[in-house]
């Protein structure tokens, strides 16, 4: 734990703790993702994300905190999250003095990228005198003096990628990809809702979480020099009668298209592991360059949702490229294991009333 003390300009005197999970008595008095608390704050995450909490004080009271989460092995791109100060200690320069501290700390680190988002206009007043400054929607992002041609340069072909599975490392890595502004697919993340405009930050949480327990598969494409540059999510139908259907959602810098098809064969083969048979992909008609991704790959038109989505005042089609794994799988899950199913001691009850 790193203390140092500032004084306001109220006159108090500010402690400030750097701390590292576990959190230990401080787990209740820090923000964090409900679905991921218990892990990231009692340490069991750290071999993937590196996450220091900048905690104030006031005579022992917690009055201020905040975060980013960082991969533990590069720790060049972050996500701050949890920005909170005690509503009777607001307007006292805590927040500043905090973030001062945190950027510090992740310049010290090498990094050079940091995403947050806020909907707060006072909020969005201190990020700007931080050097933060408008990405993508209500999303915001801070470059290190060493890094202002990062936008431009982060995500560029630098040799061939690999595929692998993802991790909790990549929570702020899938952040630089899903908020550059390339490619411009209108649907940027079907599964989180995330469109052109929308900022892309906590919505990883939710896709690792919903291919848990075999609901899904989750890869990425990961360059020589260790950045995201491509990722793809299956998530199956959660019914017994459609278990072998699932959606799958991709996206990949242009730098990476030619890699695209070796990356959605490669989540097809994962996702018949798991006896998932149909894949199916939404596509805004706009979008004509991700058509071609997939259809190299093997997809085939399926389907025209007319006027599914809004485009400024307008109207346009999603397509539903469809593609057919071959080979009989049998159902991974039981009808017992869905909602509704009769269970086997009622199934005994109703061949016994049936025998009388």
């Amino acid at each position: 734990m790193i203390t140092e003390t500032i004084k306001l300009k109220t006159g108090e005197q500010l402690i400030i703790k750097i701390l590292h999970p576990p959190l230990l008595e401080y787990t209740n008095k820090v923000g964090c993702w409900g679905a991921i608390r218990d892990e990231l704050l009692g340490g069991k995450m750290k071999a993937w994300l590196f996450t220091p909490y900048f905690v104030g004080e006031i005579e022992g009271e917690v009055v201020g905190s905040m975060s980013y989460y960082t991969p533990t092995d590069t720790r060049d791109v972050g996500v701050v999250e949890f920005v909170q100060t005690a509503e009777k200690h607001r307007q006292k320069g805590i927040a500043s003095a905090l973030m001062t501290k945190l950027i510090e700390q992740f310049r010290a680190e090498q990094g050079m990228a940091l995403d947050l988002c806020t909907t707060n206009p006072i909020a969005g007043s201190l990020y700007e005198k931080h050097e933060f400054w408008y990405n993508v929607g209500d999303g915001m992002r801070y470059l290190a003096p060493n890094a202002k041609h990062f936008n431009t340069t982060y995500l560029a072909f630098c040799g061939k990628a690999q595929i692998r599975d993802a991790t909790w490392g990549d929570l702020p890595r899938a952040s630089v990809l899903y908020n550059h502004p390339e490619p411009r697919w209108f649907i940027k993340d079907y599964f989180t809702q995330s469109f052109r405009n929308t900022r892309f930050e906590s919505h990883f949480v939710k896709l690792m979480k919903g291919i848990e327990n075999q609901s899904g598969v989750f890869v990425v494409l990961e360059n020589p020099k260790a950045r995201l540059v491509g990722a793809a999510v299956v998530q199956r139908f959660d019914t017994f009668y459609e278990q072998h259907v699932a959606t799958l959602s991709f996206r990949v810098c242009p730098g990476y298209f030619d890699q695209t098809p070796e990356l959605l064969t490669a989540v097809a083969q994962k996702a018949k592991a798991l006896s998932i048979s149909t894949l199916q992909i939404y596509i805004a008609d706009c979008d004509n360059d991700q058509k071609t991704l997939v259809k190299s790959a093997g997809f085939v038109e399926e389907a025209r949702l007319r006027n599914r989505l809004r485009n400024g005042e307008g109207w346009m089609d999603a397509l539903v490229y469809t593609l057919s794994l071959p080979g009989a799988m049998p159902p991974l899950r039981s009808k017992g294991d869905y909602y509704g199913s009769r269970k086997p001691w009622q199934s005994e009850r109703v061949a016994s009333a049936q025998d009388q």
